[in-house]
């Protein structure tokens, strides 16, 4: 006996479904709101789950250097509308492999540090 092969309209289908909710994930990310030019942008500095610092990234005229030197030592530049890890002494530094944090909802953690670093803000409806 000889068993057909190919897809039946059913499998076609499920193959379909299966890859549609496979891409939703992907597609929240593309349309999350991430803000419009002039909303509030707000970086909360946390070390060892306090908040240890705020900053106002669209007020800011000079590039800030934060370090924390205590345990392993981190630095965190901000300058106007965006703020990165500099340096850390983490071993693997995915940290600063984030890149630059430019809007709300972004977010950086160096887990060996214990530092989180997240933009916040509200828009200026």
């Amino acid at each position: 006996m000889k068993a057909k092969r190919g897809f039946k309209k059913g499998d076609i289908v499920l193959v379909l479904f299966i890859g549609i909710i496979a891409l939703i994930p992907l597609l929240s990310t593309f349309l999350a709101d991430g803000g419009k030019p002039g909303d509030e942008l707000i970086a909360v500095i946390s070390r060892d789950g306090k908040r240890v610092k705020e900053i106002d990234l669209n007020k800011v005229e000079e590039p800030q250097y934060i370090k924390f030197e205590d345990g392993l030592k981190v630095t965190i530049l901000a300058e106007k509308g965006q703020i990165k890890f500099l340096e850390a002494d983490c071993p693997d530094k995915i940290c600063i492999k984030t890149g630059l944090l430019t809007k709300r909802g972004d977010k950086a953690v160096c887990l060996p540090s214990k530092t989180i670093v997240t933009i916040e803000g509200e828009g200026t409806e």
